[in-house]
C-alpha cells in the first residue's frame, strides 16, 4: 500500500479569494493616503520657494531636466482637507500646504499626527535658486544649486552637492553638508561644529544653529 501522502493543490476558488484579499488590502492602503503627482515645465522659472510649515519632510534633488516634478503625500485624520498647492509669479514658483475646506481643524500639537502628516519630494533642474522655510520639517537635498536659503525650527538639514551660495539656519536640528568646494562660516550656540579644510573655496556657506550640530565634509 502506498502510504505517501498526496497534498492536493489549492482549490481554485480559494486562490481567487486569496488574491482578491491582497488586492483589496493594497487598494485600501493606497486610498488611505492622499497622493498628488505633478510636472511643471521650467519655462523661465529661476527660483523656487517652499513654504514648508506643517510639512514633516522635504526632499529636493536636481538633474539635467527641463521639468519640475512634484510628489506630495498627505496622511492623517484630515488629509483630504489639505493639499500642497503651487503658484507662479515673476519667475518664482511657490509651493505650500493649504487648508482647502471650511472644516475647522483642531489645533492640538499633542495629536498633530492625527491632523495631517505631509511630505514633499521634488526633482528640479540644476542651477536654480531654492528657498525653504519650515516650522517642523526636515530637509534632504542632493544635487547642484545656484543658491540655497533654508530656515528650520525643529527639523534637521542634510545637503549633498554644490551651491554657489548657501545660507542655512536651524533652531534644534543638525546641519550636515557634503560638498566639494566651500568657504564656510559656521557657528552653533550649544552644538558641535566640525568643518573639513577645503582647497577649493568657490562657494560660500553660511551655517548657523542654536542647539544643533554642524558638519561640513568633502565627499569620500
Amino acid at each position: 500500500m502506498n502510504k505517501n501522502k498526496i497534498i492536493a493543490p489549492w482549490n481554485f476558488n480559494f486562490k481567487v479569494f486569496f488574491m482578491l484579499c491582497i488586492f483589496l488590502f493594497t487598494a485600501t492602503f493606497l486610498c488611505a493616503q492622499n497622493i498628488l503627482e505633478k510636472q511643471i515645465t521650467v519655462g523661465g522659472i529661476d527660483r523656487i520657494v517652499i513654504n514648508g510649515n506643517q510639512i514633516f519632510n522635504i526632499s529636493v534633488s536636481t538633474s539635467k531636466t527641463d521639468k519640475i516634478k512634484i510628489l506630495s503625500t498627505l496622511d492623517g485624520e484630515y488629509q483630504n482637507e489639505f493639499q500642497i498647492l503651487s503658484s507662479l509669479d515673476n519667475h518664482t514658483l511657490t509651493l505650500g500646504l493649504e487648508h482647502l475646506s471650511f472644516l475647522e481643524i483642531p489645533d492640538d500639537k499633542r495629536n498633530a499626527h492625527k491632523v495631517i502628516a505631509a511630505t514633499l519630494r521634488m526633482e528640479i533642474p540644476e542651477d536654480l535658486s531654492l528657498q525653504i522655510l519650515s516650522d517642523i520639517g526636515s530637509v534632504d537635498m542632493k544635487g547642484d544649486f545656484k543658491s540655497l536659503y533654508i530656515e528650520l525650527l525643529q527639523g534637521r538639514c542634510d545637503v549633498e552637492g554644490t551651491s554657489k551660495t548657501a545660507t542655512i539656519n536651524t533652531l534644534d536640528g543638525d546641519i550636515s553638508v557634503v560638498t566639494t568646494s566651500a568657504s564656510v562660516e559656521a557657528s552653533s550656540n550649544r552644538g558641535k561644529v566640525t568643518v573639513d579644510n577645503f582647497y577649493d573655496e568657490f562657494s560660500i556657506w553660511k551655517l548657523k544653529s542654536i542647539n544643533g550640530n554642524i558638519t561640513v565634509v568633502k565627499p569620500d
